[in-house]
């Protein structure tokens, strides 16, 4: 991964070291020789032209994008046919290292908050970006939120469960059970890998997590197997974050939320409590009956 570092790509921007590495891509601090700032250089590793071709629709994607929780993109292009993308460095702690028990709920769902808020964005936009996971959140030291490697997004117009070659392409741990049937995938289904990483957040484990690692049972518990209600997993979760855990998590988009901003919005109500400090009696009843239901679906199932 160090073979490109000390090289100027496009007369323009010098690699300095590595930082990163994905699976069709290196990551390096750059610097921008005309602005003099420093900058992310993504590299492909790959010289497929399958990949190059999932590589520049990152950087398309990308570009159309403009929100303070999204990484932008600055440039795009090619250097003695090397393709990169230089983007906004962001540096800090992935979502992957936060525990609620290790901070507090209302932290926790604030950071959730930034992350629908960018996927609201993104899906006004057209954009759905199809590789959810805890990786792919940046918590920078400021507190601030970014989402981040587009590198399997697609238009919502051109949207589908499968790549041209018939593979499912995305983090099996965190995609929709629609994915994996060959069904259409559109903004509900970055709506669920949302699902999955917040029970992972609140409880600590994989909602479809197999001892063995075996990937055909979780892509199996995906679709057919309703996960543990999260406080049957840790008892400290609160019931509202569990009912829009489990709705989140629903195998029919049809009984997801529709939106990321109705997510949110359900978020950030439970950080206005009441005058007594606790949720109002008409939210908690709510909360147990859609609970209860829930409960009554798995049973049945």
């Amino acid at each position: 991964m160090t073979g490109l570092t000390g090289r100027t790509l496009a007369g323009r921007y010098r690699v300095d070291t590595p930082i990163g590495r994905g699976g069709m891509a290196d990551v390096y601090r750059g610097t921008d020789v005309m602005l003099e700032r420093t900058v992310a250089v993504k590299v492909l590793a790959s010289r497929d032209e399958g990949a190059s071709d999932r590589f520049l629709r990152e950087a398309r994607s990308m570009a159309r994008l403009n929100h303070r929780n999204i990484v932008a993109v600055y440039d795009a292009g090619r250097s003695d046919e090397l393709p990169f993308i230089v983007m906004e460095l962001v540096e800090g702690h992935t979502l992957g290292t936060v525990r609620a028990q290790e901070r507090c709920v209302h932290e926790t769902i604030e950071i959730y908050i930034e992350v629908l808020e960018a996927l609201a964005y993104a899906h006004e936009s057209g954009v759905i970006h199809r590789d959810l996971k805890p990786a792919n959140v940046m918590i920078l030291p400021n507190g601030a939120v970014k989402l981040m490697d587009f590198g399997l997004a697609r238009r919502a117009s051109d949207i589908s469960s499968v790549s041209n070659a018939g593979e499912i392409v995305g983090t099996i741990a965190y995609l929709p059970p629609e994915r994996f049937l060959g069904k259409p995938a559109d903004a509900r289904s970055d709506l669920y890998s949302v699902g999955v990483m917040l029970y992972e957040t609140f409880t600590g484990i994989h909602p479809f997590k197999r001892e063995n690692d075996d990937l055909v049972a979780v892509i199996f518990g995906h679709v057919n197997e309703p996960p543990l209600l999260p406080h049957a997993v840790e008892p400290s979760v609160p019931v509202q974050v569990e009912r829009i855990i489990m709705k989140l998590l629903e195998k029919e988009p049809a009984r997801r939320y529709e939106s990321a901003s109705a997510v949110a919005s359900d978020l950030r109500a439970l950080l206005m409590p009441s005058a007594t400090g606790t949720a109002p009696p008409r939210a908690l009843t709510e909360a147990r009956n859609d609970l209860e239901a829930a409960k009554r679906r798995s049973s049945s199932a």
